[in-house]
């Protein structure tokens, strides 16, 4: 196995951001190897819950994410040095019995949480807590889980496609969207501290969801949030039936152009259908957009509004861009 080495990116916003980086159900006995703007991070889980930290043994540097879990402590494979969830040091093998391990024997702790059925992690110190939305939280509503999918591309690329409704029509053409409605009614978008958005945007759908009571396609009406520079939501509800479809989606960078995106699924109707019908829809529609996202040029997001042209039905994207330039995002932007 060849183990490449890997450029460890510095974001004053990303490091001390929340990033979705596992599925949960797949955290189980064995550790696992995941990668934050560019560094090395093991998981693992105890019972005392979830766990992360940086995915090296202080001793000769070996992947701890290749070790195993024992007595709650996670176990280097090379020389079995054992680590608690703290971190420390409180075995090592080859050493006399009795004698004192040294305090720098100690792993690199990160913040690590479990939520909306992923391992959330935070390689800096969070500026915030993990913000609750009760529909992808509440079991009533069905919440599943898509992907994880891997985009050759900045994340940032990724969340602005998902600002977007100009290419619905095209790049998801007789699923989401149709070129005969490609117009777009006016919108404004709202600002405030922690989040912008914009809200009653109806877009035609020749393609109803799985569970719908229209045999044929449906108009929606779509409100769509980035609350986070890498994560946002979305809802879309159709308006004579009130059947409402909510999609979370947040975006973990591994690489300048290179991230893994999660994304949430629920819904409040059409509890009797397979809900491997909703996955297999996002699986879908991502596919379709990360094709054309993997293709953009310049494959950072360009900050300055003149790089590219902009038009007025651009006005999330824009408003996005002025965000991440005002937070003072550095990854995944030029």
């Amino acid at each position: 196995m060849i183990v490449m080495a890997l450029q460890r990116l510095h974001d004053p916003v990303l490091e001390n951001d929340w990033h979705a980086v596992y599925l949960a159900s797949e955290l189980k006995e064995q550790p696992v190897g995941v990668i934050i703007l560019g560094e090395r991070v093991a998981l693992y889980r105890s019972s005392k819950g979830v766990h992360a930290m940086q995915d090296l043994c202080v001793h000769r540097g070996a992947m701890l994410s290749k070790g195993w879990v024992q007595n709650d402590a996670l176990v280097c494979p090379y020389h079995g040095w054992q680590y608690d969830s703290s971190g420390q040091c409180v075995c090592i093998p080859a050493q006399p019995k009795g004698e004192k391990i040294p305090p720098r024997a100690k792993a690199q702790l990160f913040h690590c949480e479990e939520k909306y059925g992923f391992i959330w992690v935070c390689i800096g110190e969070p500026t915030a807590p993990l913000p609750h939305f009760d529909e992808f939280a509440n079991p009533e509503f069905r919440p599943l889980p898509c992907g994880p999918y891997k985009v050759a591309a900045a994340g940032t690329r990724v969340i602005e496609n998902f600002t977007d409704f100009a290419h619905l029509m095209f790049v998801h053409q007789n699923l989401l969207g149709h070129p005969d409605y490609a117009e777009l009614p006016d919108f404004e978008v709202i600002k405030e501290k922690e989040r912008i958005y914009i809200e009653h945007i109806p877009i035609f759908q020749p393609v109803a969801h799985s569970g719908s009571d229209k045999s044929e396609g449906t108009t929606y009406v779509y409100r769509k949030e980035v609350y986070r520079p890498l994560s946002a939501r979305l809802s879309k509800a159709d308006p004579s039936n009130g059947q409402t479809l909510w999609i979370m989606l947040t975006v973990l960078p591994v690489a300048a152009e290179e991230c893994i995106v999660h994304m949430m699924v629920s819904r409040n109707y059409a509890f009797d259908v397979d809900d491997a019908n909703f996955i297999r829809f996002q699986d879908i529609v991502f596919d379709q957009d990360a094709k054309v996202i993997e293709t953009q040029k310049p494959e950072l997001l360009p900050l300055d509004l003149q790089v590219e042209l902009n038009h007025k039905v651009d006005r999330f994207s824009i408003a996005y861009r002025r965000w991440l330039r005002e937070l003072g995002v550095k990854v995944g932007v030029v």
